[in-house]
């Protein structure tokens, strides 16, 4: 093999290496690859425009993405059952508790809770006093008891 053959050989190594497939994600039979699926999505800097997948926390399911074809991070599929078959055993918060905090501005100020996505824990915040959306509890206690993840249904991949 002559030198830019070989020069070639590892440059294309080096892209596939690089480009952010995900496929660690696919490795791992136990453990629900959260290190994975719950990084942002995130295109790079680059400007392929590759059809991808990306498990997306607050729809908390795997959606379509273009890829820019470099740097970017591992949530980052080929195919959507590739996405579904890395991030299907994410434990699943309740659709109100993925709202953001809705502080309300009518003066009378009270401690409430709300399930914060991103720290995946229920925080202090402290109300208007106005209706709040249905993500505010009364203490921590409740907040978590409603909001924390739960398990999804089991999916079989062959």
């Amino acid at each position: 093999m002559d030198f830019m053959t070989g020069i070639g050989v590892t440059l294309l190594w080096l892209f596939l290496l690089m480009s952010g497939r995900g496929v660690n994600a696919q490795s791992s039979p136990e453990g629900n690859n959260a290190d994975i699926c719950l990084q942002p999505q995130d295109e790079g800097p680059c400007r392929a425009l590759l059809r991808r997948y990306y498990y997306d926390r607050s729809t908390q399911s795997c959606r379509l993405f273009y890829y820019g074809g470099c740097e970017g991070n591992a949530n980052n599929f080929e195919t959507l059952e590739d996405c579904n078959e890395a991030c299907w055993r994410i434990e699943k918060v309740p659709r109100i508790c993925r709202l953001e905090v809705s502080k309300g501005q009518c003066g009378v100020r009270t401690g409430k809770y709300f399930f914060n996505l991103s720290s995946m824990t229920c925080e202090k915040f402290i109300s208007g006093g106005c209706p709040n959306n249905k993500n505010s509890f009364p203490d921590k206690d409740t907040c978590m008891a409603y909001c924390a993840p739960k398990k999804s249904p089991s999916y079989c991949y062959s």
